[in-house]
């Protein structure tokens, strides 16, 4: 596989998030290039909406139409970085940050979301035993930072997308990093993720829940530092 040494990152982030889910990355990454995107209806991006993974994927393959990239995408990202590399040749590596091919969502979340509120209870599952107070306030914060009905449409999303078929069928190499104490995924996701494809390495992060790069950004760094210097050697 030609891989370009540029090979930026392009970092995608979950439902009802922005960009800003991945601070203080770029500082850990070096020299790196790095896009960092706010899709559609989020953050800084006021864009229409898209309203299925297969729609966000293909505006984020515009943004980086002609250049070899490695995607990382968290959770809902990740999705979207499966339909993009199923899409675009230029997509030279995924990162699965906290992410699987399916994630149901409990009927309860799209309830509460639909009536305006974000689940507590989904909030306290997020992160894991080690997350410092500073940053569970910084979050409870960014809560707001996106409307209840895009985060709800994104948790729709992700409920009904089924990316089984196209994730094993995926040519390209794959790194996916799971937090120990993630409870948001599937169970036995990262043995049905190798089960599937054979592309596929895999990465637990001692101590971390659903936001890895959040809880633990110096692990997740050398994880995509470690990966990139795998597609660029190919060793």
């Amino acid at each position: 596989m030609s891989v370009s040494r540029q090979l930026p990152f392009v970092l995608i982030h979950g439902a009802g998030g922005t960009k800003d889910k991945f601070r203080g990355l770029k500082e850990r990454l070096g020299n790196i290039p790095c896009l960092t995107l706010d899709l559609p209806g989020h953050g800084e991006n006021t864009g229409s909406r898209c309203n299925t993974i297969e729609e966000y994927a293909e505006w984020a393959n515009a943004q980086v139409a002609g250049q070899d990239v490695i995607v990382v995408g968290h959770s809902m990202g990740g999705m979207v970085g499966i339909e993009m590399a199923a899409r675009n040749p230029d997509v030279k590596g995924l990162v699965l940050d906290a992410s699987h091919y399916e994630m149901p969502v409990h009927p309860k979340i799209l309830e509460d979301l639909a009536g305006g509120t974000f689940p507590d209870f989904l909030f306290k599952a997020s992160y894991g035993k080690e997350v410092t107070p500073e940053l569970l306030e910084e979050e409870q914060k960014q809560l707001s930072w996106v409307e209840t009905i895009v985060v709800h449409d994104d948790f729709r999303a992700c409920n009904e997308y089924r990316g089984a078929d196209i994730f094993a069928k995926l040519d390209v190499p794959i790194l996916a990093v799971y937090g120990s104490e993630d409870k948001l995924l599937p169970k036995g996701a990262a043995e049905k993720a190798k089960e599937l494809n054979g592309n596929i390495q895999t990465k637990t992060v001692a101590g971390a829940g659903h936001y890895i790069m959040l809880e633990k950004p110096e692990e997740f760094a050398q994880a995509l530092l470690g990966f990139r210097e795998f597609l660029l050697t190919g060793v």
